[in-house]
């Protein structure tokens, strides 16, 4: 008889209803703060995860140069060798980090989506969070592999040295934010991981190496026209081959071929073979870069979306 009173047991007439300003506790920028700092503490505390992507980087680095140690990029087949090996550093170098990140988004996704139901931060911050949390790791990876990579293989000079390293880094940077989108867009890690070999399988085949861009029927070309890794391709590949500042100059893209198949006009410099063949400009660089970067954006937009409306929760 004692509960059953105002304020006890029924709302009472003289306290006005409990009412809530705002739809979460944490402001924005609180939000933001303390997302931040949750997924760089978690990293830090992933010595799994990031070692292994530090150590692959070294031995791939390493493998990779000593493979090519020694090409002469003066010959047809050697330029052919060198831009297969440009080819195959991204798809390895891609791939390794796709599959890596598959995991680690996956485990995090069911921790997302019980915080999310429980209004406890907006998407938006989760989302950018994981994002930049990715970045400073990527670009010291990419740093192991180029340190090994690059001297190894033969290629020179500081400016060249930068720009290859910064378009391999948002190369990464693109297949990691590709791999955690597919997460979220897919309902388990199995279908996820073959969207994303399905995805990078048709992105590998149109991207104007083999088949040469010159030689893709007008059929299939929208899709080299769309392909991201058409353009991280060719900026990589001139970076290195289609340098030629100078007539005189010691470059690798003013060098003449040697051992020429009859099809190819006899005396062509490297750079011209990239620009003949592989449809590939050195004076394009900063423009494919460009582009490359738009196509990181642009994921992470479809991320954020899959986020937002997406729950393959099971209920």
């Amino acid at each position: 008889a004692n509960l059953n009173r105002e304020g006890i047991s029924r709302p009472s007439s003289l306290i006005p209803a409990l009412e809530y300003s705002d739809k979460r506790a944490a402001t924005e920028l609180a939000q933001m703060k303390l997302l931040l700092q949750r997924f760089f503490r978690m990293y830090w505390r992933t010595a799994s995860y990031n070692l292994t992507r530090f150590g692959v980087a070294l031995v791939m680095g390493l493998l990779t140069g000593i493979t090519y140690l020694d090409t002469n990029y003066s010959s047809y087949a050697g330029v052919n060798s060198g831009m297969g090996m440009v080819f195959s550093v991204m798809g390895f170098v891609g791939v390794i980090s796709f599959n890596s990140m598959v995991p680690v988004a996956a485990k995090e996704r069911g921790v997302f989506y019980r915080e999310r139901a429980a209004q406890t931060y907006n998407a938006f911050w989760y989302f950018f969070g994981s994002g930049m949390v990715e970045i400073p790791y990527t670009f010291a990876a990419v740093l192991v592999f180029m340190a090994a990579f690059y001297p190894i293989v033969g290629f020179t000079g500081a400016y060249a040295f930068f720009t290859f390293y910064l378009i391999l880094s948002l190369y990464v940077l693109f297949q990691e934010y590709l791999a955690e989108f597919v997460v979220f867009l897919s309902p388990n890690v199995e279908i996820a991981e073959i969207l994303g070999m399905v995805v990078n399988l048709i992105t590998f085949l149109f991207s104007g190496f083999s088949p040469p861009a010159v030689a893709l029927p007008e059929g299939v070309k929208w899709i080299y026209t769309i392909n991201p890794l058409t353009y991280s391709l060719s900026a990589l590949a001139t970076v290195v081959f289609g340098d030629c500042p100078s007539d005189n100059s010691n470059a690798i893209g003013c060098r003449r071929m040697e051992n020429v198949p009859p099809a190819l006009p006899s005396g062509i410099t490297v750079k011209e073979y990239l620009e003949i063949n592989f449809l590939m400009n050195h004076s394009e660089i900063w423009r494919n870069c460009g582009i490359l970067f738009a196509f990181v954006i642009f994921v992470r937009g479809l991320t954020l979306l899959a986020m937002r409306f997406l729950n393959h929760q099971k209920k």
